[in-house]
């Protein structure tokens, strides 16, 4: 993409295009952009907020993880999941691994 954000000049602005949204993950400026026309509609200005001290707040904007949960959020929750399963029905350790690995790469995919 070859625009700056206009917040913090962020040359790395990203895009999720099942969403319209062109958002800067450093300052969390964000605005929703219609495919037909070409319209923009501003969904978080971003920048500092005033009075905090901070150089950027947290973005404002983040992409959807699974239902709705951070991604490694989702992984330990999946991992312990795996683990009371096979200790509850103990279960051989070569199913744990592959559950796992599975796992592993559902979480690498929405990292």
């Amino acid at each position: 993409m070859d625009i700056a954000c206009p917040q913090c000049g962020n040359p790395n602005l990203d895009v999720d295009e099942a969403n319209s949204v062109v958002y800067c993950k450093k300052c969390g400026f964000a605005v929703k952009v219609d495919p037909a026309t070409g319209n923009v509609t501003p969904i978080s200005q971003g920048g500092p907020q005033p009075g905090s001290g901070n150089l950027a707040p947290p973005p404002a904007y983040k992409q959807p993880g699974i239902f709705g949960m951070d991604p490694l959020t989702f992984f330990m929750l999946g991992l312990s999941l795996l683990l009371l399963i096979t200790f509850l029905y103990n279960l051989d350790l070569t199913i744990l691994g592959v559950g796992v690995v599975l796992l592993g790469l559902i979480y690498w995919k929405i990292r």
